[in-house]
């Protein structure tokens, strides 16, 4: 019997884990191959010396679909102070690989990556191209009977398209109204009037899934192994915005956070979050940048640190360029 106990705690279960993982100084070297290499570099624009630190942080994930969690794991999780222990099918559809996981975090930071360039440069008026392409449709999508897969969107009521924010607003914008789309499929231009729903939160949509291509007037290049998914969008921006301004967003302090980023600078959720602040924590960050909408979940916060709600990449860049103790901005605790 004892045996058979023993062996239980080993045998695989369906719960994924998040722990607090490593933090990266994107203002600093990496290690790439053995070779030292700054994490950004950036050719095109001038850029200048930086001061301070500026952390993304990390969750590290085990259990199903990309490894195993056995009992020991999950037990000993639970005895931790802030555990996460999901059932892995809250996470993943049935059947999701491993492989399948981490080809899509790899998508996702690298489109992370993409759209923090796009942010960057809105905000610090650079122009660049965004272009925007049907990829799939949602069920009952109205806009699924006129287009199709891979049409390019070029303009929305006569305006020509700029970006994915710009596309949103002039759908809210129409309220309910139908809006005229011209698209580009195979070389040609095609005009169609698309109706318009409204989902169950009121917002107005025509039910497609976009990608999107870049034109940057620069070229940038993020090194950073063995990390995935977008949560690092918004501190990717700010550290392009440090480097690429003679003023220090840093100004020698030690700030870690997290968080998708859209080009017109709004900040999304992520997963994992009281994770990264433990985390942050651990390296000695004494302010945490923290979607808006993750707020709620963080339950503790660190001794020494001041964890702030943020929504947009401007109420970031307020927070860090108030005098200290002058922050009049809603904190996480």
């Amino acid at each position: 019997m004892a045996i058979l106990l023993l062996a239980a705690l080993f045998i695989p279960t369906p719960y994924t884990l998040q722990k607090p993982g490593p933090t990266f100084d994107t203002l600093e070297q990496v290690d790439i191959e053995g070779k030292p290499m700054e994490m950004i570099e950036i050719d095109g624009v001038p850029t200048y010396p930086t001061e301070g630190r500026l952390d993304l942080t990390t969750i590290s994930v085990s259990g199903p679909p990309t490894s195993n969690s056995t009992l020991v794991d999950v037990l000993y999780q639970a005895a931790q102070p802030y555990p996460a222990i999901t059932p892995a099918e809250l996470l993943y559809p049935p059947e999701t690989t491993g492989e399948e996981v981490r080809t899509q975090n790899a998508e996702a930071m690298a489109d992370s990556q993409s759209w923090a360039v796009a942010a960057a440069l809105e905000h610090l008026d650079m122009d660049y191209q965004q272009r925007l392409f049907a990829l799939d449709f949602t069920e009952n999508s109205p806009a699924a009977e006129f287009l199709e897969q891979d049409d390019e969107i070029i303009s929305i009521n006569g305006t020509e398209i700029t970006g994915h924010a710009q596309l949103v607003n002039t759908i809210q914008e129409a309220n309910g109204q139908p809006v005229k789309l011209r698209v580009r499929r195979h070389g040609e231009d095609q005009t169609f009037t698309i109706p318009v729903t409204q989902s169950a939160e009121g917002a107005y949509q025509i039910g497609v899934f976009l990608d999107s291509e870049f034109e940057f007037p620069i070229d940038v290049e993020i090194h950073l192994q063995d990390v995935g998914g977008p949560s690092a969008g918004l501190i990717f921006t700010l550290a392009l915005i440090d480097l690429m301004t003679e003023a220090s967003v840093t100004d020698g302090r030690h700030i870690a956070g997290t968080g998708t980023i859209d080009p017109d600078g709004t900040v999304g959720p992520i997963g994992g979050v009281q994770q990264k602040v433990i985390a942050a924590s651990s390296t000695g960050a004494t302010i945490f940048l923290a979607p808006e909408r993750n707020c709620a979940e963080i339950t503790h916060v660190p001794e020494g640190m001041t964890v702030y709600s943020v929504d947009t990449l401007d109420t970031a860049l307020e927070i860090l360029a108030a005098p200290a103790g002058e922050v009049e901005h809603p904190t996480c605790s």
